[in-house]
C-alpha cells in the first residue's frame, strides 16, 4: 500500500477527531445556559451535533456520502442497536460481579437511589454513546481500516480514544485500561456488524449497567458497591488490582475474537477465489 496514502488517511482520521474535540469545546460554552440537570442530556446533543457536522465536513472534503461509512438507518438498525445492548450489559454485568464475588463486595440499594429520576436521565447515556461511536467508529475507523486493515485500525482508535478520555479529565491509567480496551470490543462490534448501531448499543449497555451500579455524572445509582466494613490498604489495593485483572482478561478474549474472526475472512476469501 502507498506510503503516501497510510499518511493521509492517517492525518485525516486524527484530523477529525480533533476536529471533533475542537467543535464539541465551542459548543460547550453555551452548556452554562442550560440547567445544571440536563448537563447530560445538553452534553450528548451538543457532542452529537459536533461529531456528526465534523463526519459531514470531511465527507464533503472528499465528496463521499454517509451511507459510504456505515451511517445509515437501515432495517437492522434497531435489531443490532439491541443485540449490542444486551450484550454490553452482560459484559458489564459479568465483570462486576465477578469482582464483587472475588472481594466480598457488599451489593446493596443507595441511600440516594430515585428510580424515576434514573429513568428521565439514564436515556441520555444512549445519546453520549451515539456521539463517540459517530466521532470514532465512522469516519476516522473505517478511513483507516481502508488502509492499514483492522488490526493497525484497532489500535490507532484505542490509543485515540483512551487520550480523548484524558482530555475528559480521566487519569491515563483509568483511559487505557478501561476506555482504551472497551474501545476494541466497540471496534470489533462495528467491524463484524458494519455499522455503529451495534457498537453503540455495546456502548451504551456497560454505561448502563455503570450507572445502574456506581452511577455516572448527575445520574445517581439504584444500587451501590462498597465494602461491608472499613477494610486495610492493602485489600484496597487488591480489589483494585484484580479489576485490572478482570479488564485485562477483557483484551485477551477481544484479541482472541478479533483474529477468529480475520481468520473466518480470509477462509471465506479463499473459498470464493
Amino acid at each position: 500500500m502507498n506510503n503516501q496514502l497510510k499518511l493521509k488517511s492517517l492525518l485525516l482520521s486524527i484530523s477529525s477527531l480533533i476536529v471533533f474535540v475542537l467543535v464539541f469545546i465551542l459548543l460547550s460554552q453555551i452548556k452554562h445556559l442550560i440547567p445544571e440537570k440536563f448537563e447530560r442530556y445538553t452534553h450528548g446533543i451538543l457532542g452529537t451535533i459536533a461529531s456528526l457536522a465534523t463526519v459531514w465536513l470531511f465527507l464533503k472534503y472528499e465528496k463521499s456520502t454517509f451511507k459510504e461509512y456505515g451511517l445509515e438507518w437501515k432495517k437492522s438498525t434497531m435489531k443490532k442497536f439491541a443485540i449490542g445492548l444486551a450484550i454490553g450489559a452482560v459484559i458489564c454485568m459479568i465483570m462486576l460481579f465477578t469482582q464483587v464475588l472475588y472481594s466480598g463486595l457488599e451489593v446493596r440499594i443507595s441511600d440516594k437511589q430515585n428510580i424515576t429520576s434514573f429513568l428521565i436521565w439514564s436515556p441520555a447515556i444512549i445519546i453520549l454513546a451515539f456521539m463517540e461511536e459517530v466521532a470514532f467508529r465512522s469516519y476516522a475507523f473505517i478511513k483507516l481500516d481502508r488502509v492499514f486493515g483492522f488490526r493497525t485500525t484497532q489500535i490507532i482508535i484505542a490509543i485515540l480514544f483512551a487520550l480523548y478520555h484524558v482530555l475528559n479529565g480521566w487519569t491515563i491509567g483509568q483511559s487505557f485500561i478501561g476506555p482504551g480496551i472497551l474501545a476494541l470490543v466497540f471496534g470489533l462490534s462495528a467491524k463484524v456488524s458494519a455499522g455503529i448501531s451495534m457498537p453503540t448499543g455495546l456502548h451504551s449497555g456497560v454505561n448502563l449497567i455503570l450507572a445502574l451500579f456506581v452511577g455516572k455524572k448527575n445520574i445517581e445509582s439504584i444500587w451501590t458497591i462498597d465494602f461491608p466494613t472499613e477494610v486495610s490498604e492493602s485489600v484496597l489495593k487488591a480489589n483494585e488490582n484484580f479489576g485490572i485483572g478482570i479488564q485485562l482478561c477483557l483484551l485477551i478474549l477481544c484479541v482472541i475474537a478479533t483474529e477468529l474472526y480475520l481468520k473466518r475472512i480470509k477462509t471465506t476469501a479463499n473459498r470464493v477465489e
